[in-house]
């Protein structure tokens, strides 16, 4: 609030004082009473007591979400200007996250909710307000009812929103808006039976979006809403990508669902990137640009970090590993960071040597993996910003998966007398490190022959 024009600090405080709402000092008394139990140990208290102490405080949070639901809504109804002015004036959204610092995306959600609270959906925010259900379940109430049709008859609404409530009692906000899905599809066939041309996904396809944020950390957050058409074709195409691997491709595999969805998602552009199918951007093919300097390529301190074309920070490990099989393009700089010299962009392993390499390997070479070579990347067992050469004896082909698994975890790579890679696993894999093989890319003489295996002396080695 801004005090009254003309009038000193002290005479300004009195006033507000004496003109005080008493709503105001009734929540304020809420809230002194809420934080003297902040710190109550509730070690005394006995598990039924505790039980109770848990479903008062659901109650309190509700009571609150809807305290807070009709602050939000009574903004959105007032002329600010008095209090920001005309030149300042934020919408209510903007003034939601500089006064609660929260996100433009739940900031947005919540005027919504506030708004449809108050207006068309009622009967749910008679609800929150009597702390029959709480904030998640009428954000996913609402989110449902939405989501209906636009032609619904006023009727079917009020049933959909009256039965939604009743499952409440019993279903949390997910079940709810799986609820309200299967709800949307049942009055979607009624309206608009199968074959006629009305029969469609309505506002899905228009509500479609992705949105990609920068994380403070230097990951990348994705956010997207698709319509049924392109889920299902989004999941058909992660499926295959996102199977656990088996153990003898990696005993180390203890990734969740949604890491291996995100690994299939990363190898999957990785491909259409690679095919060289996809439309040129002012006359270059989509690429992925890294830009370093010589010293954190060699991993010496003080170099500054290495970014990819989007500002985002790399590791140096990941720089590594992109680096093992990119295009190169040298740029001089002067002191003040201005180009002095271009250097010719080459491809530290050239297409003849790529072809030697596919012949050799026949594909990824990391122990039973099937992947084919034209999944893989050229991968310098001695790294070359270490001195390592670019040449078959340096090179092996490891898919995009299990070339992030050498560069992150301690497994080690060894030329065999054959000419062909051998790896050794790190210790939490096996206590032994026995070397091990891929002869899933060998042809039937080779395995027979036996040449494949490693010699003893060199698993003696191996183990040192």
């Amino acid at each position: 609030m801004t005090r009254a024009q003309g009038k000193g600090p002290e005479e300004g405080e009195a006033e507000e004082a004496r003109t005080r709402h008493h709503r105001l000092d009734a929540l304020d008394d809420v809230v002194t009473r809420l934080a003297e139990l902040t710190d109550a140990n509730l070690w005394a208290l006995s598990t039924v007591e505790a039980l109770e102490f848990l479903d008062a405080s659901e109650r309190a949070f509700r009571l609150l979400a809807a305290i807070r639901v009709a602050a939000i809504r009574d903004l959105t109804g007032r002329d600010l200007r008095s209090v920001f002015g005309e030149e300042d004036l934020p919408s209510v959204v903007e003034l939601l996250r500089w006064q609660l610092k929260t996100r433009p995306r739940d900031a947005r959600r919540a005027v919504d909710l506030a708004h449809d609270l108050d207006t068309v959906y009622q009967l749910t925010g008679q609800a929150l307000t009597a702390a029959e259900i709480s904030y998640a379940q009428a954000d996913a109430i609402t989110a449902a009812l939405r989501s209906l049709p636009a032609d619904t008859p006023t009727e079917q609404r009020d049933w959909a929103q009256r039965f939604l409530l009743a499952q409440a009692r019993t279903l949390d906000a997910g079940d709810l808006a799986t609820l309200g899905k299967t709800i949307r599809a049942r009055l979607q066939d009624q309206l608009h039976p199968p074959g006629t041309d009305r029969h469609d996904d309505g506002d899905q396809g228009r509500r479609r979006e992705l949105h990609l944020t920068d994380q403070p950390d230097g990951t990348t957050r994705l956010t997207a809403t698709l319509d049924p058409e392109g889920a299902a074709a989004l999941r058909a195409a992660l499926g295959p990508l996102s199977k656990p691997k088996p153990l003898g491709e990696n005993p180390e595999d203890h990734r969740t669902i949604p890491q291996l969805r995100a690994d299939a998602l990363i190898e999957l552009t990785e491909r259409v990137l690679a095919t060289g199918t996809l439309p040129s951007t002012r006359g270059t093919r989509p690429h992925v640009t890294i830009t370093t300097t010589l010293d954190t390529l060699l991993g010496q301190r003080g170099g500054p970090a290495a970014h990819t074309g989007y500002g985002q920070p790399l590791s140096h490990a990941t720089l590594r590993r992109i680096c093992c099989d990119a295009n190169v393009t040298h740029v001089l700089l002067t002191d003040e960071g201005m180009p002095l010299e271009l250097g010719r962009t080459r491809r530290l392993v050239p297409p003849w040597l790529r072809r030697a390499l596919t012949a050799r390997d026949g594909g990824c070479t990391f122990p039973n993996c099937p992947k084919p070579a034209e999944w893989a990347d050229a991968h310098h067992i001695k790294h070359w910003s270490d001195g390592g050469t670019t040449n078959l004896e340096n090179l092996t082909l490891l898919c995009p998966f299990h070339h992030r698994v050498i560069h992150r975890e301690r497994w080690t790579i060894r030329m065999g007398p054959d000419g062909r890679p051998t790896f050794i696993p790190p210790y939490s894999v096996d206590p032994q490190r026995r070397p091990r093989r891929n002869p899933l890319h060998r042809n039937l003489d080779h395995l027979y022959t036996g040449a494949w295996e490693t010699p003893d002396h060199d698993r003696r080695d191996c183990k040192t």
